[in-house]
């Protein structure tokens, strides 16, 4: 049985998934690695690339085989989990670089104790450096030597007061997943499944992509004052995340838009979202209350650390989070380094295991609020993978990279669906 085989039955024994698991066989973990690209982004900047935690493609590689043999896609319906990793990468043409992950807005800085992911991705976060560092800082050199000069909790105390993204290196990483059979169910279906896709960025439109591909009509709702910041990144690699899928944009900042928001949630069969869950209450919208009272519900929560208490308010993106999760000490113990390994993995590996677990809980019925954290999901596949080989020698024999198939088609405009979405509902 491949590592990718045992991980996929560990899955969906996680998930409550019983159907069965056709074999498939992939690539050892360092072949997946070097085949996905992410090889290009791990190591630091003039040295060889190096290979990175097995854990990480074998779970990549698991829960996307789990998700064809649930939804009965062709097995070479999607590509290798291990491709979705090092995707954007690819279209982006990013590469390694140690101690700044491959998208650049983050960094590792050390402490006086110990090692913090800080990532500064919008000009709002810059904006807050001083006052999260009480003192001025307008670089990165300046960020180095004032974090340097202090202990990590205080620094990690007030990011999470102001809504920076900083993680400790050696975070005690949360659960992966919980779920909460909080509502009814219904009778267990293989219709078409409705989603209203709230999520922005990468872990919820993967997730959303890959429900798409399994046949589910998928929505994106987005506020028409603040659009996917995806938008404005490349255009192809957004394509793959959001072609397929109709696009609604309201204003939550008016009742109108609001009472439409309920109204499309209303005949959703899954709900994906990635918001803090303080930013859906301030609409208005409780998943725990629509779960409650909308048999069959299927809400998928993903967040940085969890929906509940100080973790609810914390912020995080695919790389710091990852590093809180563990990837950074494992490339320490391997290399004697701390680094990244790969770009951002706890978004896609995160998508991944969103669309398994929504998959299975609407097949089975719904009535369920699943909560899923980046940082939990990685440190669930470093736990793992952590007795796997990490090298492999590669000769000139060895299969090239992973074909990256289109994306299936243009995301939608802005608001492209309104019209016809919103008279679908009043039929």
């Amino acid at each position: 049985m491949s590592d990718a085989e045992t991980y996929a039955r560990a899955l969906a024994r996680d998930i409550g998934w019983d159907g069965d698991l056709v074999r498939v066989h992939g690539d050892l973990p360092a072949v997946a690695w070097r085949r996905s690209g992410l090889m290009e982004v791990t190591g630091f900047p003039g040295a060889p690339g190096l290979a990175g935690p097995p854990g990480l493609v074998e779970a990549a590689d698991g829960a996307a085989w789990l998700f064809t043999a649930m939804t009965g896609l062709a097995p070479r319906a999607l590509p290798p989990g291990a491709a979705l990793l090092g995707e954007r990468a690819r279209l982006l043409g990013l590469f390694r670089g140690g101690q700044t992950a491959p998208g650049g807005s983050c960094r590792l800085v050390s402490a006086r104790d110990g090692w913090l992911a800080v990532n500064l991705p919008r000009d709002e976060d810059w904006a807050a450096v001083p006052a999260w560092l009480e003192t001025e800082a307008a670089n990165w050199d300046d960020v180095t030597q004032a974090v340097a000069q202090r202990p990590r909790k205080k620094r990690l105390d007030r990011a999470r007061l102001l809504g920076l993204a900083v993680a400790a290196a050696d975070e005690m990483a949360p659960d992966w997943c919980k779920i909460f059979h909080a509502g009814s169910a219904g009778a267990a279906r293989w219709r078409r499944p409705v989603v209203i896709d709230l999520s922005t960025l990468w872990a919820g439109p993967l997730a959303g992509s890959l429900l798409a591909a399994a046949g589910a009509r998928v929505i994106k709702v987005e506020h028409c004052g603040r659009h996917d910041g995806a938008r404005l990144g490349h255009a192809g690699f957004f394509d793959r995340l959001n072609g397929g899928k109709e696009s609604v944009t309201l204003d939550f900042g008016e009742p109108d838009g609001r009472a439409a928001l309920r109204r499309l949630l209303a005949g959703a069969d899954i709900v994906l979202e990635s918001a803090r869950p303080r930013a859906l209450r301030q609409l208005g919208i409780e998943a725990e209350d629509l779960v409650a009272g909308q048999p069959g519900l299927v809400w998928v929560s993903i967040t940085a650390y969890g929906r509940d208490g100080d973790a609810g308010l914390r912020v995080g993106f695919g790389d710091d989070t990852a590093i809180a999760g563990g990837v950074g000490r494992a490339m320490a113990d391997r290399y004697g380094h701390m680094m990244f390994a790969g770009d951002a993995v706890a978004d896609p590996l995160t998508g991944l295991h969103a669309a398994c677990v929504a998959w299975a809980a609407w097949a089975q019925g719904g009535g369920v609020l699943a909560s899923l954290t980046l940082a939990g999901v990685v440190a669930r596949a470093l736990r793992f993978g952590g007795h796997a080989a990490w090298d492999f020698e590669f000769d000139s024999g060895s299969a090239g990279l992973y074909r990256l198939p289109p994306a299936i088609r243009k995301a939608r405009k802005p608001g492209a669906d309104n019209a016809a979405v919103f008279a679908m509902l009043a039929a």
